[in-house]
């Protein structure tokens, strides 16, 4: 398999090198890439769901057990009872110009962290171990039949150049451990196949030219500030959607399409939408990717190749869903829970379709680049940073390893992306992010073709708001419901001017890292914008007034978050989060 596509590289790098940079004149050939696509299943075994301790994440708040070991009396965690359809898989998307190749990556699970204390799983080594095994490919090319001459192949990407992030589906394993946790034999599998899955899409490199194009998905209730592509069906909600403060979503469908130069076959077709993976509810016991994977499958029956969605903004943006006719049982029934998420990823189809039908080619040199950076913020929330040290002991065994510079006291060690394919920018946040964040880098770093936005990139740390302003509401909620003030709220027929009490009503605050981070990851984004656009770090980022305070980050050189030793195997001992 390696040398069959090493040949196909070697083929692609001698016969199109005088395409990647276009000729002249109005008729010019659109550049040349070198695009592949890599999939894995990454289902839990039978053995890991025969123990009913296999637990999915996103609803409710820990699995019920007394030190994660004695199921308190009537309760019952949320544990997987089998795997819905295909299951989950991890995707990978590889993108070269000849010089640097990128890769973005994804893992269909409730979120996934950079580190585990269970042992050397996480995604910042499962970018350390997929570099290391191309690298060894990449120096050791095969032979092209006897000519006694080597194949050339692609440049092999570093760890840096490799993004990798969670579906965050609400149906996922919970490989984060607010729910339950998994058996840590599931996260060594997750990061096998995620590793061989970028170690595909490398191998599977093919000459491609690309084209951009965005739809928009809508906001239900909002259709005059966001009108849905079509004139109808919007497929978002806002969760604030009353709220001044909360005004911004990212509504954008953005696909990036690869085709073959010479055929016009596709190959790939790479989608990045912001909705929640949220179509279904609690009720489902399944293991899926949520409307991810279907969307992933409708995409590939299409238009044929390789089909990838990966998630975006996902700060407050829900998908707008509806039961499917017909069936009884709700989301508990596994046929009426996978009409549901068919039925919403067709919706989202039609407007993929329209964004590809509007999708114009990418033009001039072939370039791609991708920076990783580790962004170091004091957390304010005692939440997260109580349950990361000792969640286990109320049933919240959270899994994320607890040493420098992951974490060290109320410091959080993180990392974030930003990288460029021709005039579209990257990015790439771990949590969800608002879409004010997303926005202030389109309306700071202007004059693009688009702008990519990854969200749970990386790590995953729960919601990124931003800006300051955008807090009141989302504290407000965790706390009443109800519209904001003044309109107030009836509680109990009685007129409130602060809404109705709801303790966790809303997840948005108790789930924030800190005050400051949404900022910072601002700043970060700006000053990575600069590092691949311009080589100017300060381009972008002293023009905002906010980022000096976050001068910190700028004194680490790109790439310094995978510096750092692998975390010890300890699965021996820990044999469950």
């Amino acid at each position: 398999m390696a040398v069959a596509s090493a040949l196909v590289v070697a083929t692609a790098m001698s016969g199109v090198a005088a395409d990647l940079v276009s000729a002249p004149g109005p008729k010019a050939r659109p550049p040349v890439y070198l695009v592949g696509g890599g999939v894995r299943s990454i289902n839990p075994t039978s053995e890991m769901l025969a123990n009913d301790d296999f637990y999915l994440g996103g609803y409710g708040f820990g699995d019920f057990k007394a030190a994660n070991q004695v199921q308190i009396p009537t309760t019952s965690g949320r544990f997987a009872t089998g795997i819905l359809a295909d299951g989950v898989s991890s995707r990978a998307l590889a993108v070269s110009d000849g010089l640097h190749t990128i890769v973005l990556a994804q893992i269909e699970t409730q979120g996934y962290f950079a580190v585990y204390k269970q042992g050397p799983f996480g995604i910042n080594e499962i970018r350390q171990d997929a570099a290391a095994q191309i690298a060894v490919l990449a120096a050791n090319p095969p032979e092209l039949g006897n000519s006694g001459k080597l194949a050339r192949v692609a440049p092999a990407p570093d760890a840096s150049e490799i993004l990798v992030d969670s579906d965050h589906s609400h149906g996922g394993p919970d490989t984060v451990g607010v729910w339950g946790g998994v058996p840590t034999s599931y996260l060594k599998l997750v990061h096998d196949q995620t590793v061989s899955a970028i170690v595909d899409a490398w191998r599977n490199l093919k000459p491609a030219q690309l084209r951009y194009g965005v739809a928009h998905a809508g906001v239900v209730g909002e259709e005059a500030q966001f009108p849905p592509t079509g004139g109808s069906d919007p497929v978002l909600t806002n969760q604030f959607s009353n709220d001044p403060n909360n005004q911004v979503m990212d509504d954008e469908i953005r696909v990036l399409q690869a085709s073959d130069p010479d055929s016009g076959a596709v190959l790939a077709t790479y989608v990045n939408y912001s909705a929640h993976p949220t179509v279904l509810g609690s009720s489902n016991t399944k293991v899926t990717g949520d409307y991810v994977g279907r969307l992933d499958d409708l995409i590939e029956q299409t238009y044929g190749g390789f089909g990838f969605d990966q998630v975006a903004t996902l700060g407050r943006e829900q998908p707008a869903r509806s039961d499917c006719p017909g069936f009884t049982g709700g989301d508990a029934n596994p046929d009426a829970a996978l009409c549901k998420l068919d039925n919403y990823a067709s919706r989202v189809l039609a407007k993929v379709q329209a964004a590809v039908a509007a999708a114009q080619p990418l033009s001039g040199t072939p370039q791609v680049a991708m920076n990783s950076y580790l962004l170091i913020d004091p957390s304010t929330s005692t939440v997260l940073v109580s349950v990361v040290y000792a969640g286990a002991v109320v049933g919240v065994p959270v899994g994320r390893a607890e040493n420098p510079p992951w974490l060290a006291g109320s410091l959080i060690g993180t990392t974030v992306f930003t990288g460029r394919i021709g005039d579209v920018l990257v990015t790439g946040g771990p949590g969800e992010m608002y879409a004010q964040i997303w926005q202030k880098v389109r309306d700071t770093v202007t004059g693009l073709r688009g702008y990519l936005n990854v969200g749970t990139a990386g790590d995953f740390l729960g919601y990124i708001i931003a800006p300051l302003e955008a807090y009141p509401e989302p504290i407000r909620r965790s706390f009443f419901s109800g519209d904001p003030p003044p309109a107030g709220a009836n509680c109990s027929s009685v007129p409130s001017p602060v809404g109705c009490p709801s303790p966790i009503g809303n997840d948005n605050y108790f789930f924030n890292v800190s005050h400051t981070f949404g900022e910072r990851l601002t700043c970060d984004f700006l000053r990575g914008a600069g590092d691949v656009l311009a080589g100017d770090a300060l381009k972008f980022w002293t023009t905002d007034e906010r980022c000096p305070a976050f001068a910190n980050d700028l004194a680490l050189p790109p790439g310094f978050d995978t510096q750092f030793p692998q975390q010890p195997d300890l699965s021996g001992v820990m044999p469950h989060m």
